[in-house]
């Protein structure tokens, strides 16, 4: 698709992106549960960049950080690209505006919705529930009791203070 073209018309897409077409996404969680919605905006911006807003939701399946089990996870996600052909012009881009490069004379839509998704999806996903015992956590090594004194490590540094104090 042409970018400037979906501009120019101020295009409104509606649709379902099919899951198995979104092999980086597969490879990323657990499952996809289902198609990803998505609705874009293509129009002209205040500033007259050409841009593209827009929203997605999907359901997936990640790997619980606790258990290592699947939890599920819905995602909603808004955006707004502003459509460049060159670095130089992302740069110049105002802040509210992610870039997206269109090589070309096209856009290659599925791949930039799915780098959305991707930066979309948590980062670290847990089971809202205790999905582990609090007592099944452990950190560091075993202790051999808390009344056991340790050895300062100091102790050494004391002890030659102490001896150039003599001399």
């Amino acid at each position: 698709m042409d970018a400037r073209k979906l501009v120019l018309r101020e295009q409104r897409l509606v649709g379902m992106l099919p899951a198995a077409e979104l092999e980086r996404l597969s490879a990323a969680v657990e499952s996809v549960d289902g198609d990803i919605r998505a609705e874009l905006e293509f129009a002209r911006d205040l500033g007259g960049y050409l841009a593209a807003s827009g929203k997605l939701g999907f359901s997936v399946h990640l790997e619980c950080q606790r258990c290592l089990q699947p939890v599920p996870k819905d995602v909603e996600a808004e955006f707004r690209w502003g459509i460049v052909w060159s670095e130089e012009q992302g740069k110049a881009l105002p802040r509210d505006l992610d870039p997206v490069m269109q090589n070309g004379d096209e856009l290659d839509l599925y791949q930039v919705l799915e780098d959305e998704i991707l930066l979309n999806l948590p980062m670290v996903a847990y089971h809202d529930e205790e999905c582990v015992p609090r007592d099944r956590f452990h950190f560091g090594g075993e202790s051999g009791g808390e009344d056991e004194q340790r050895e300062n490590p100091f102790k050494v540094l004391e002890q030659l203070k102490g001896s150039s104090d003599k001399s």
